[in-house]
């Protein structure tokens, strides 16, 4: 396993400064960070998962779509990657937690792959945009009712997190109680600290807890769509599609909502554009998730054999990182007038290929809902903290800000 770097050849685990992916995504400014790499190391660039557990991360455009659509050279199959096939990484590591899915369909190529993507994508197909919004706007106008009434409120906890874990409770046919346990979950996996592990032990029993439930009393859900559907050869299959499509949509949702409202809050130029007619709000949200990517680094594909990418040697067995946060900003896509690029849908923020997000069509009309109800109030809610002081949820694969404190007019 090799680069090339100043004319010299280097072994991956003897780079002695790769950057942490985590602190990547929380930076302040993560495409200085992202040009800085590019400046050293080209397209594909070293960085650690964790402390001492190198990867790849595809930067360029080119390299990030190749990645992602290139199932030859470049598989989800985590038993393909060198550091769990040769016992390198800690059994209860954290990034092991997150990167070794108890779902097969986040975990599987080919056929196989196909056949279980299949009944998350129907499932999705039966959705009718009309319950969709109908329920969203319930959540939404109840929540900003209750911060109205108080004078004050976290949007992020409050409103960006509340309403899509509500929504996701009633599409699923989940309890709130399971489905904010879900949330809380999902939170400490991406944060990938030491109780990651323990996390995704208790995801699978509420999710075997709760499909059983459903199983026995099934009702006019999502879940006991995914329960009832032949393709599934046992329950496992069922657990591992609830929990994707949970996941999916918990945290496109969430975080693209959350990045959003505080975009339009906090910035007085960008919220003008919005409100001035010059910027519909499918724009400024696609411009939003372009520039900020609610999922800025999509989970690894690994090399099945040894190829280059990016004229960076990969060896096989290596984890490759989809930066797409970075391909979206890679000048060699970009217009040179910002305005070119309002509504040019060119970026990869919902994936690409066949692993691509499989709730591309649910998780933005979700988001354009929750924050249309916050761009209808606006002008009743004003900022009670610095906005560049607002903390980010700490993860390497998503990031939003953890708190946005407002007061209502």
């Amino acid at each position: 396993m090799s680069i090339t770097a100043a004319g010299r050849v280097v072994r991956l685990e003897d780079v002695a400064d790769r950057p942490l992916l985590a602190d990547l995504a929380q930076a302040a400014d993560p495409h200085a960070r992202y040009d800085a790499l590019r400046s050293r190391w080209g397209a594909v660039a070293p960085v650690d998962l964790e402390p001492g557990v190198p990867a790849w991360l595809a930067l360029g455009y080119d390299e990030v779509s190749a990645v992602l659509r290139d199932e030859v050279h470049f598989t989800r199959e985590f038993g393909r990657w060198r550091y769990e096939a040769e016992r390198l990484i800690a059994w209860r590591s954290p990034v092991r937690a997150v990167l070794a899915a108890r779902d097969a369909l986040l975990d599987r190529d080919g056929a196989e792959h196909r056949r279980l993507r299949g009944p998350v994508q129907d499932a999705l197909a039966t959705l009718e945009d009309k319950r969709l919004t109908r329920t969203v706007a319930v959540a939404c106008t109840s929540a900003l009712d209750r911060a109205a009434a108080r004078g004050s409120a976290d949007l992020i906890a409050d409103y960006a997190v509340d309403v899509p874990v509500r929504v996701l409770a009633d599409l699923l046919g989940m309890n709130l109680a399971d489905a904010r346990r879900m949330h809380e979950l999902s939170v400490v996996l991406g944060a990938g600290g030491d109780d990651a592990a323990d996390a995704a032990d208790e995801t699978e029993n509420l999710l075997a807890t709760f499909v059983a439930a459903r199983r026995a009393e099934p009702g006019d859900d999502l879940a006991s769509g995914l329960i009832a559907d032949p393709r599934h050869q046992h329950d496992l299959e069922v657990m591992g599609a609830v929990g994707a499509l949970f996941r999916t949509a918990h945290d496109a949702t969430i975080a693209a909502s959350a990045t959003a409202i505080h975009r339009i809050v906090t910035d007085p130029g960008f919220g003008s554009r919005l409100h001035g007619g010059r910027l519909s709000l499918e724009d400024a949200l696609d411009e939003i998730a372009r520039r900020d990517p609610p999922m800025p680094h999509l989970l690894p594909r690994y090399a099945v054999t040894d190829t280059v990418l990016g004229n960076q040697p990969i060896a096989a067995g290596d984890a490759v990182v989809p930066a797409v946060a970075a391909a979206n900003a890679d000048g060699a896509v970009q217009a040179v007038d910002p305005w070119e690029q309002v509504d040019s849908r060119f970026h990869l923020t919902w994936g690409l290929g066949a692993h691509s997000c499989p709730a591309h069509r649910t998780a933005p009309l979700m988001t354009r809902l929750i924050v249309g109800h916050v761009v209808a109030r606006v002008g009743s809610i004003e900022t009670a903290a610095a906005p560049d002081r607002v903390p980010l949820v700490r993860s390497a694969w998503f990031r939003y800000p953890r708190e946005l404190p407002v007061r209502f007019r």
